[in-house]
């Protein structure tokens, strides 16, 4: 499943593995929203905030899964734990629930429209009430 995202490289000391520290992924909308890459199991907690599940697969990025983390931290969520991502991708700067809401239902119709889905498949358990 893949959406449109691109690096952005950062000068860290050699070797610190930290090159690409953020990434843009591009909503349906055409607009770009930068996200902070943490090491699968590496996420803080960062209740509220959008993030991508991603396998990485050399320089691409697929996404496995996208959605809101809960808005209580109590430690117990794992969606992305049971997955084969190797980050978690996650957009911090949407200034209150409502833009968060809006940024992600902007990156899963860009979602929707880039995976060619095999006939009759439902995406409707991923874009929630607001469809395109």
């Amino acid at each position: 499943m893949l959406i449109h995202g691109s690096p952005i490289s950062i000068n860290f000391p050699q070797g610190s593995g930290d090159d690409e520290r953020f990434w843009y992924w591009q909503g349906l909308s055409g607009k770009k929203y930068i996200h902070t890459v943490y090491r699968a199991g590496n996420c803080p907690p960062l209740p509220g905030a959008i993030y991508l599940a991603v396998k990485r697969e050399g320089h691409a990025r697929s996404v496995i899964a996208i959605d809101r983390f809960p808005p209580f931290w109590d430690g117990a969520f794992s969606a992305h734990e049971n997955s084969d991502a190797d980050e978690i991708h996650v957009h911090l700067l949407a200034s209150d629930s409502r833009m968060a809401d809006a940024i992600l239902r902007d990156l899963k119709r860009a979602f929707e429209h880039t995976v060619p889905a095999p006939q009759g498949t439902d995406f409707s358990p991923y874009l929630g009430a607001q469809q395109a």
